[in-house]
């Protein structure tokens, strides 16, 4: 699915737009649920800091699971409750 290209008309100033680390595939979380506004303030971030290419994302169990349809880097599951431990471990693996 590609994204669409909207034309920002002269005198205007382009306000919003997906984050580059957000892929394409839209939030597949339930209505009122918070976990896309956190997914998109998350990316910006990623975008705002430029670590896109150093980002591993870790996904537990329950609705994050499917953060990496979402996300345009890499990432690693993990078992219920063992999200941290995964990343600690990850990260002293490489640095």
């Amino acid at each position: 699915m590609s994204q669409a290209s909207v034309k920002v008309p002269e005198g205007y100033v382009k306000v919003f737009q997906r984050p580059k680390s957000l892929s394409e595939n839209r939030f597949t979380y339930c209505p009122g649920c918070h976990h896309g506004i956190i997914a998109r303030l998350i990316a910006e971030a990623i975008d705002e800091l430029g670590i896109q290419e150093r980002t591993v994302g870790i996904a537990p169990v329950g609705c994050a699971v499917f953060l990496y349809r979402f996300y345009r880097c890499d990432f690693v599951q993990a078992a219920h409750g063992r999200a941290c431990a995964v990343a600690t471990g990850l990260k002293r693996a490489n640095p």
